[in-house]
């Protein structure tokens, strides 16, 4: 059976209305925080695509509406990697995902009714491809790295960013009649890739929300200005500990940084049940508070992740805190009559090896923390400056 180019539209468009209510309804429900919210705009600007798309294919006069389906199309792609960042606790850019949008509707205005069928697709062919590859890269850093699904959907933005560079060369080069370019690059082949990579890249999607959305409840949940686990809440520990950078850098004082991050939380959630897991976590928070300096400051910034600030005398007082730690996680097991010990992954960094800047000291932070991880956990990193040349 032959399938035309409208039917697959349809058929096209369906998949991915299906699957953005899915998701949306989905992300509502479990957690509405920001990359969920930026990948169901995602969704939204595909079923605009799709929407467009589908009305062109209908009433090909109404050449304009192909500009909408082409700046959605670019949004839809775009917001998969401003999510991504998000996610990864970087910011979204998503003015860059906007401005690209723009680019390509003020190239399909420019071209006009003149290109039928290719409206506008040189910057459209492009666009995606830009934007697919730096989706597929960021789900392959920090966080998403280290998750399954993370790396299924970075597969499918790199698929996508291949198919359409050799899209638009092809396109640019030998023209839309060229029979390379209607046999293996034309709207039938793909409509058929989009459909299934939406249903995978859906899939991981959801199970990659619903994931962090199960490790993070404890973390969530506030007192005042406190985590429920007896810290201060994300929102005012970053308050605090962008003051202390500012007072420190004011005053010339070393402050180090420690992140403590509980090795295998989902897998504790799953073998064991939700309240073990909190359970594992609240333990953790009181060997923090017990263990760390009077005069430190603790935060807990979500998924089972501790981070405490202190003004050190020394490079080597930090880390010695954080083997105080480990060690205290040893002697202290989340449950005795079992005997289960939590581990932690460690990233230690100070001001006098990356400076006063905080958003270079969360990435120093966060990538030393994701190395002790990556080598098997219950690890200690310490953050050095890489040598130049």
């Amino acid at each position: 059976m032959v399938l035309d180019q409208p039917t697959l539209l349809i058929v096209s468009g369906l998949v991915i209305v299906l699957c953005g209510i899915s998701f949306i309804t989905n992300t509502a429900m479990r957690r509405n925080d920001a990359s969920g919210r930026l990948w169901s705009i995602s969704y939204i600007a595909g079923m605009l695509t799709a929407l467009s798309f589908l009305v062109w294919s209908v009433s090909p006069y109404l050449w304009w509406v192909l500009a909408i389906g082409n700046t959605a199309y670019v949004i839809s792609i775009g917001a998969i990697w401003s999510g991504s960042r998000v996610f990864n606790g970087r910011s979204s850019y998503i003015w860059v995902v906007l401005a690209g949008g723009g680019v390509v509707a003020l190239l399909t205005g420019l071209e006009g009714p003149d290109g039928g069928i290719w409206t506008g697709s040189t910057g459209l062919f492009i666009g995606i491809a830009v934007f697919a590859g730096l989706g597929g890269a960021e789900a392959m850093r920090a966080r998403m790295r280290r998750n399954l699904n993370a790396r299924i959907i970075s597969l499918c933005l790199w698929i996508v960013c291949g198919f359409y560079v050799l899209r638009s060369s092809i396109f640019v080069t030998m023209g839309p009649d060229s029979s390379i370019f209607t046999t293996y690059f034309g709207s039938q082949i793909t409509t058929i890739i989009t459909i299934v990579l939406v249903l995978l890249g859906t899939i991981s999607m959801s199970i990659l929300q619903a994931e962090r959305s199960g490790a993070r409840a404890l973390g969530d949940v506030t007192v005042g200005v406190h985590s429920v686990v007896g810290v201060l809440s994300a929102a005012s520990f970053m308050q605090q500990w962008a003051d202390w950078v500012e007072r420190a850098s004011f005053n010339g004082d070393r402050l180090a940084m420690i992140a403590m991050d509980v090795d295998n939380l989902p897998q504790m959630n799953t073998a064991f049940g939700r309240t073990f897991g909190d359970t594992a976590i609240r333990s953790v928070a009181q060997i923090v508070r017990h263990y760390s300096p009077t005069t430190s400051l603790l935060g807990h910034t979500g998924a089972g992740r501790f981070v405490i600030v202190v003004v050190t005398a020394n490079a080597n007082e930090a880390e010695r805190l954080a083997i105080r730690l480990q060690t205290a996680l040893v002697d202290e097991p989340i449950d005795p009559q079992q005997s289960l010990r939590a581990t932690a992954s460690f990233g230690v960094v100070d001001t006098d090896a990356f400076g006063y800047s905080l958003p270079a000291l969360r990435r120093a932070l966060d990538d030393a923390t994701l190395t002790a991880r990556d080598e098997g956990g219950n690890r200690i990193v310490v953050g050095r400056v890489a040598a130049a040349g």
